[in-house]
């Protein structure tokens, strides 16, 4: 009702149109009735009353419920817009427990506490429990992920991006069923990291080539020996050819003095914060991992191929390094599996690109170094994964 020179007059609704949309194969994917001027969806969330839906090529449809029309009739114009797909960095944590397992705070305390440190995605991974899975929700400013820390006295297993990674029971009593319960999840098409394998008290004690896997956390919570020591496996063993794909994670349970969410962070250059792009940056390998996430970041390139993919071997072209985050006295190692070559930070540059002739060696990856105070070791900061070179007669280390 309003009221026009001292007289109420009621206003009549002349037209109502519900808002209907089905995507490229036919699925409904939600309703809003006539009083939304606005919807948005995505893989990683949409508007309420709609599901996250990932955007397919084909033809959609959107119902339109005429509810109420005119007898003249009534246009109606929709407009789309999209946004397009591009490269771009994103900070995470791969592990991470709530009260569903042994953690101290519940899953909507760690999401706030997440975003709060200026993470874009994570991984929830309790303890062999994945019920809460069906149950997590992303929202615009970060993107909530499925996960289990599959936990054995012989070794922790992550398996990350679905919402029930193994069938029945979680314990397996031989090296047989443990490589079945690995392969079955990754059929189902779960992401398999091995966790802390170097660790004295819980380390992977099946056997690192008897079992197969996606990537390998060589960061867990605070710098320690067990993961220089993962380190230095992980680099032979690319020295042998293996392309292994390495992430980090906080295995936060509770804030405590050196752990916290985002404490090492997993970067990665991801083509959007849907799911799906984030499974494929981590698979192969398209990132770093840093201390917090206020680090250094690193990025290499060459000829189009950047970190975790492989450029094939041609004389003349160049390896481009770029970092950014960075302290005086930072010392950047630029690694093959040749050589390894030191830049030390002579100021507070911030930012720093180099530019070196590709050679022909097995890959190209980059660590830096910070020291905290005098007369005591420097402790790394970032380990990248490589950025793989193809080339002939490459020099493998046996």
């Amino acid at each position: 009702m309003t009221v026009k020179n001292g007289i109420a007059e009621e206003i009549y609704e002349k037209n109502i149109i519900d808002l209907g949309l089905v995507d490229a194969d036919g699925k409904f994917v939600g309703a809003s009735g006539s009083n939304k001027t606005h919807i948005w969806i995505s893989e990683y969330g949409a508007s309420l009353g709609y599901a996250k839906t990932k955007i397919k090529k084909g033809k959609w449809a959107i119902i339109v419920g005429a509810y109420k029309i005119m007898d003249s009739g009534v246009t109606v114009e929709y407009e789309i817009n999209f946004t397009y797909k591009e490269r771009i960095l994103l900070q995470g944590d791969l592990h991470v427990h709530t009260l569903c397992s042994d953690g101290n705070l519940s899953v909507e305390e760690v999401i706030l506490f997440a975003k709060k440190a200026g993470l874009n995605f994570i991984f929830i991974t309790d303890h062999n429990n994945y019920f809460h899975n069906r149950a997590l929700t992303s929202d615009e400013d970060i993107t909530v992920m499925p996960g289990v820390e599959w936990t054995h006295f012989k070794g922790h297993v992550s398996m990350l991006g679905i919402e029930k990674a193994f069938d029945g029971v979680y314990y397996t009593n031989t090296l047989e069923e443990t490589q079945e319960k690995l392969r079955m999840a990754r059929q189902k098409g779960a992401i398999v990291s091995i966790n802390h394998p170097f660790c004295p008290d819980c380390g992977f004690k099946w056997g690192l080539n008897n079992v197969e896997y996606d990537c390998i956390e060589i960061w867990n919570g605070p710098m320690k020996w067990s993961d220089m020591e993962c380190i230095k496996w992980w680099h032979g063993e690319l020295c042998k050819g293996r392309k292994i794909p390495i992430v980090g994670g906080s295995d936060f349970h509770k804030y405590e003095i050196g752990r916290g969410i985002g404490w090492p962070t997993t970067c990665i250059y991801s083509m959007s914060r849907s799911p799906s792009d984030i499974y494929d940056a981590i698979r192969q390998g398209m990132g770093f991992v840093t201390y917090m996430p206020n680090g250094p970041t690193a990025y290499i390139e060459c000829n189009g191929s950047i970190l975790g993919q492989t450029v094939k071997y041609k004389p003349c072209l160049k390896v481009k390094f770029a970092f950014s985050r960075l302290y005086k006295h930072d010392v950047i190692k630029i690694i093959t599996g040749e050589s390894s070559e030191e830049i030390i930070c002579d100021s507070n540059a911030k930012e720093i690109a180099i530019e070196k002739e590709l050679k022909n060696v097995l890959f190209y990856r980059v660590e830096i170094y910070r020291p905290y105070m005098d007369d005591f070791p420097s402790l790394p900061v970032l380990v990248s994964n490589p950025l793989y070179v193809d080339g002939e007669n490459v020099n493998k280390v046996d």
